[in-house]
């Protein structure tokens, strides 16, 4: 018997006006090729870049398997538990728009965080058994943490014992605070005791006859046994001896021992939980289709990883357990990753590796068995070492170029890929210049050896440079470098943003600091190109002993330390401390870099567009937030002064009083918002029962300061009928009106969301538009994670801060906000929204103001706002992504090498690279690598359509 799924026919991933059809054709495409690779080679990798709709496809997949198994098996899908939300959303969601429904309501999902949470749904009956199983990374190899497996352990550990009469009824008093389930106490005190009588088999009809739930989530669908089969099976193999002992020791009344003993008890029953784990997870007996894994980066040998931005402690156990606990259970695995050539060339062999962990002893494994894909394997390591090797000598010999080699007929040529180009075809050139193109040569023909072995196992596609149709031929991105950051100077070359008068002074006293120790990363230099905040907290950091420096990042693609400084270099850097006081900032302005950044992001809103920002300095994202909201403050009372024909003192009382008018059931301005939105809800029948909401939502929007100063004519007293279709009708920077983006925003929420999804972000939607706007009570607009120890009335309520210290709902309901036309406007994001989110509804500017080491996390931070159903491909305009650098510094450097390093990436794969300032100067005084160069050496791993790929396993 063969592993045969054919991909479901009756499964559409053209989702209207979500995703294009050339899309939803590649990722059908897709999935049926992996699909039809599977049925003879263990597992697969899918690597499509970022926001290329990789989890669709895998849910194509799983779907697929899940619906054909016979005996109902589940598929599981292990995901980051930053991704614990997103999976089983995006699912609801496919089924709602990708498959009849009656084919949809066969399917239900499961999610487990812990390892017995997924036992509870493996051993469900078929009635109640789940298609698909969301499983968090690091869950199988958490341990047992559950109060009803305690509980049974402790029923195992009184079993077949003598006079336990007292014992129990003296344990029943003391469960509760022993399994830390006291709300059991309180609801039915008599169920200890039932329990310990009852065979774990029955106890959730017990429980449920006390009244008691199980999971504590109000939902009796969703009760399961409270300890899964497989564990109540490895009860039965052990003793418990040393928790019976622990219970004995518990007095049967208070005592000055009763505390001690009962937390003593409850370490040993931790402790003999553990051992229970590791024998029941040696004990699992049963086989699944399906193994999904994404992020399968993590998969890699830990012993050689690279500093990433994606590294997750929690999954640093799933390696182990798929080869290990998991090894044998699963026979075919689905690997997802945006990066798989961030790994090194030993890396990936060695996630490829866990392949290794299928079930090789079931009638569907791949023909030649475990041996001959370990045969596989070797054989593509060992050209893909050949390839790496060639590649580093192309490095070498690429970094000797110097610019004289850079010349055509002994003239010198300033456009790199022109020359290349002339070498590639044999134009005379210097003896270097051959030996690179000698070097080029060699590495082409290697890259093309291991791209043949590494075809069936991984399937990657890059985005296109261009928009989808009706803009085909528009460029997708606009790239804007350097002092491009300030509005009017979108046509500079790539220059950096100057230094100039009291500024000067930091930034040569940091380039003198940094000149003393060539051999260390200049953190504070970095800090310092950031803005004067980061410098100072850098600075602040660093002294403290003990203290980690990564402290002053929310994370960073490259790990950094304390650094010691000698005598000259803390004579420059004590200098530099005294100029950045409080005082002396006030008379510098702002920060070259912020300044920038603000001036930017000013534009923007006054052309009503939205605007990502991301920074992994905290106190730099502090201050853009700080800065920002004050600009915005300014311009609305500038703008609003010359509207209104005011005093500026008078503005903002002004405003208030307009924006008042939006609730006065009398007033003519509120009869306009409520009729023009309704008329424009007429065309969706599907929200007339969120009309309300919505028609709020909008009157609360376009009555705030900011959107009045800017949308509605102010120089009558009144706001009419008139003025309401004028805001609504002015067009933004993307030659947008609200009315259309209303319409957009509401065929989303009916076509393109599931029925959850859209709850979501109508309630979202609805909770941030509330509260003042300026002064000292904008305060409640803001959660309190949010504020950070910032003074609320220097904050505005569009304008928001996303960093790794706000909590994980906070952030949900600002990605959701985001995606609307609403509030905020303005996201400053660190890390914690570069991965997994999608952002991309209704922004097109993208500030990088903090670069970083690894051009992979600068993708993965694009790739946020440029994804399938983007805003970029509704207006046909760009997605404009800003890198701003100082001129002259640390910054600038690490620009260069950076911008150089995505295309070696290509080639280089894993590329093991330093940060300190000897080896940047050398990499950023390099000749540039062409694109065109790095595109011909790329491996091109596209699907197939309909044709049958060797994976070099068939025939033994």
């Amino acid at each position: 018997m063969s592993w045969t799924y054919n991909y479901c026919d009756s499964i559409n991933l053209h989702v209207e006006s979500r995703i294009s059809s050339a899309d939803a054709n590649r990722q059908d495409r897709t999935a049926r090729d992996l699909l039809g690779r599977l049925q003879s080679q263990p597992g697969i990798i899918l690597a499509d870049e970022v926001g290329m709709g990789k989890t669709f496809v895998a849910l194509a997949v799983a779907v697929s398997v899940a619906l054909a198994d016979k005996q109902m098996r589940p598929v599981v899908v292990m995901v980051p538990s930053s991704l614990r939300e997103k999976w089983p959303r995006d699912f609801e969601l496919f089924k709602e728009r990708c498959l009849p429904e009656d084919m949809a309501i066969l399917l239900k999902s499961g999610h487990a965080e812990r390892g017995v949470d997924f036992l509870k749904l493996i051993d469900d009956p078929p009635d109640r058994r789940c298609s698909i199983i969301f499983l968090t990374h690091g869950a199988m190899s958490a341990g047992l943490t559950d109060p009803w497996v305690k509980l049974a352990l402790v029923q195992r550990s009184l079993f077949h014992r003598r006079d336990t009469r007292l014992l129990r009824r003296a344990l029943c008093r003391v469960l509760g605070k022993l399994l830390m389930s006291s709300w059991v106490d309180t609801k039915a005190p008599d169920l200890w005791e039932r329990l310990l009588e009852t065979d774990p088999e029955n106890w959730l009809k017990t429980m449920r006859r006390f009244g008691i739930d199980p999971e504590r989530d109000k939902n009796a669908e969703n009760d399961d046994d409270p300890v899964p089969n497989t564990i109540i099976k490895t009860l039965r193999e052990i003793k418990a001896e040393s928790v019976y002992e622990a219970l004995k020791g518990i007095p049967y009344r208070q005592s000055k021992t009763y505390e001690e003993r009962v937390v003593e008890a409850r370490r040993v029953l931790n402790q003999e939980l553990r051992s229970l784990w590791h024998i029941c997870l040696k004990n699992l007996n049963f086989n699944l289709p399906l193994l999904v894994l994404d992020e399968a980066h993590h998969l890699k040998n830990a012993r050689t990883r690279l500093a990433s931005l994606f590294q997750v402690p929690d999954a640093e156990g799933d390696a182990e357990e798929i080869k290990g606990a998991l090894g044998g259970v699963f026979e075919r695995m689905l690997f997802m990753t945006a990066t798989p050539f961030q790994l090194g060339h030993h890396e990936l062999c060695s996630v490829l590796e866990r392949f290794e962990g299928i079930a090789w002893n079931v009638k569907a494994s791949p023909a030649g068995g475990k041996q001959t894909f370990r045969e596989t394997v070797s054989r593509l390591r060992a050209r893909l070492d050949a390839a790496q090797e060639a590649a580093m000598s192309l490095d070498y010999a690429w970094g000797h170029l110097r610019k004289e080699d850079v010349s055509i007929d002994g003239k010198p040529v300033n456009d790199v890929a022109r020359w290349w180009e002339g070498v590639s075809k044999g134009v005379p050139s210097t003896t270097q210049a051959n030996r690179v193109l000698e070097c080029f040569r060699r590495v082409e023909t290697r890259m093309r050896e291991a791209e043949e072995s590494l075809i069936p196992w991984v399937i990657r596609h890059i985005k296109s440079k261009v928009l989808p149709e009706p803009f085909c031929g528009s460029k997708r991105r606009k790239l804007l470098i350097g002092e491009a950051i300030f509005p009017g100077n979108e046509a500079t070359d790539a220059f950096g943003i100057p230094v100039s008068g009291n500024h000067v002074l930091p930034f040569l006293l940091a380039a003198r600091a940094v000149a003393c120790r060539p051999e260390s990363r200049p953190v504070f230099a970095e800090g310092l190109a950031s803005s004067y905040e980061a410098f100072i907290l850098t600075r602040r950091t660093a002294r403290l002993e003990g203290a980690n420096i990564e402290e002053v990042l929310d994370s960073d693609d490259e790990g950094i330390k304390n650094t010691a400084t000698d005598e000259v270099a803390q004579w420059y850097l004590k200098r530099l401390d005294a100029f950045l006081t409080i005082e002396e900032r006030k008379t510098l302005g702002l920060h070259p870099k912020i300044d920038g950044t603000v001036k930017r992001v000013i534009d923007a809103w006054k052309a009503g567009e939205k605007v990502l920002v991301f920074c992994h300095y905290i106190a730099t994202g502090r201050s853009l937030r700080q800065h920002i909201s004050e600009a915005i403050r300014w311009n609305t009372v500038t703008l609003g002064a010359k509207k209104l024909r005011c005093g500026e003192s008078d503005v903002l009382e002004e405003l208030e009083r307009l924006g008042v008018r939006f609730f006065d059931r009398d007033s003519p301005i509120r009869k306009a918002c409520e009729d023009a939105t309704m008329e424009i809800l007429k065309g969706y029948p599907d929200l007339l029962m969120h009309d309300r909401e919505l028609v709020d939502v909008v009157r609360r929007y376009v009555r705030t300061p900011t959107f009045l100063v800017r949308y509605f004519p102010l120089s009558e007293e009144r706001l009419t009928e008139e003025s309401m279709y004028q805001a609504l009708t002015t067009k933004d920077g993307s030659g947008q009106t609200l009315k259309g983006i209303l319409e957009e925003f509401f065929s989303f929420l009916q076509k393109k969301c599931g029925s959850a999804e859209r709850e979501n972000y109508i309630k979202a939607a609805g909770s941030v538009q509330t509260g003042a706007y300026f002064g000292a009570e904008v305060g409640k607009t803001f959660n309190f994670d949010e504020l950070q120890g910032e003074r609320t009335e220097r904050l505005v309520p569009n304008v928001r801060l996303v960093n790794g210290d706000v909590k994980s709902e906070t952030r949900q309901k600002l990605m959701l906000t985001f995606n609307t036309p609403f509030y905020p406007e303005v996201l400053i994001a660190s890390s914690v929204m570069a991965e997994g989110v999608d952002l991309h509804l209704c922004c097109r500017h993208v500030i990088h103001h903090d670069l970083c080491w690894n051009p992979s996390t600068l993708e993965q931070r694009t790739g946020r706002v440029d994804r399938i159903g983007a805003k970029i491909e509704r207006c046909g305009l760009p997605l404009n992504v800003y890198l701003p650098f100082i001129a002259e510094t640390q910054d600038e450097k690490m620009y260069r090498v950076v911008t150089d390093r995505e295309r070696w990436f290509r080639v280089l794969m894993g590329e093991n690279y330093k940060t300190d300032l000897r080896t940047t100067e050398r990499m950023a005084d390099r000749i540039p690598f062409p694109e065109g160069a790095a595109q011909s050496l790329a491996f091109r791993l596209e699907a197939k359509d309909g044709k049958r790929i060797s994976n070099g396993t068939e025939g033994s």
